[in-house]
């Protein structure tokens, strides 16, 4: 919410936000954070963004203080979402206090997501902050499914995982096999492990949108279809709708 978006409360007055800031009245208007940039869409709707002038310092009520009314002030950094290879835009919110990520949203002036992401961009934040996130590498000392533990160096992975592939490489040809999910990094995994002589290469885009994929490097020379779905007077529908894929949900 911003700081000019409620009525006016006289229980503010004289009241200051962790930082010890003079914290405005709860209704007194802000100039620098009550424009937004508005994106009105075909149907009507109306989507809303903090204008790029103002990405240095922007003020938003903390969400998670309510029902207290503490001001925050965030530096919104332009990044990249990384969990799927789609690389859609997103703005991370720093706290200009702690320098810590507060949230994730959708980067409106990214050429491509313009701003539409979906759950998996915000969700970044979890994953950052998650207190069971694997940290280091880690070498199992049990039975499997003991769930026996110990902390190696990274040295000592990299050391050790180099020994079994090339101790399997001795052996045969075929030994190897290797699965990612959806990686931000696009290939170059695919790349540095085939520079091995690896090719046993297995992913989700291998099980699940290879098929789509191919038909659009056959039609256009390229495997990713253009953004600008928003615009199409005509779209040709193979299976199922567009609406059941997560890049448009």
């Amino acid at each position: 919410m911003l700081l000019a978006d409620a009525p006016a409360d006289p229980q503010m007055a004289g009241m200051t936000n962790v930082a010890g800031e003079a914290l405005p009245a709860f209704g007194e208007a802000n100039p620098q954070n009550v424009e937004m940039i508005e994106v009105r869409q075909e149907d009507g709707r109306l989507s809303q963004y903090p204008p790029p002038e103002k990405w240095d310092d922007w003020t938003e009520w903390d969400g998670k203080a309510w029902p207290k009314r503490v001001a925050r002030r965030y530096s919104l950094v332009p990044t990249t979402c990384f969990n799927c290879e789609s690389g859609c835009g997103l703005l991370a919110y720093v706290d200009k206090e702690t320098f810590e990520i507060k949230k994730f949203e959708g980067n409106p002036v990214h050429p491509g997501s313009r701003g539409r992401n979906c759950a998996k961009g915000p969700a970044t934040h979890n994953q950052i902050y998650d207190p069971e996130r694997i940290l280091y590498p880690l070498k199992r000392v049990g039975e499997r499914g003991s769930g026996k533990w110990k902390r190696i160096t990274w040295e000592q992975a990299l050391d050790e995982i180099g020994a079994k592939m090339r101790e399997s490489r001795q052996k045969r040809l075929d030994g190897i096999m290797y699965h990612v999910g959806r990686p931000g990094e696009d290939g170059y995994t695919n790349r540095a492990i085939q520079a091995w002589g690896v090719d046993g290469h297995n992913s989700h885009t291998n099980i699940c949108s290879a098929g789509a994929r191919a038909g659009y490097f056959f039609w256009g020379a390229f495997d990713r279809p253009s953004p600008d779905y928003a615009n199409a007077r005509a779209i040709l529908l193979i299976s199922s709708h567009l609406e059941t894929g997560h890049y448009f949900n």
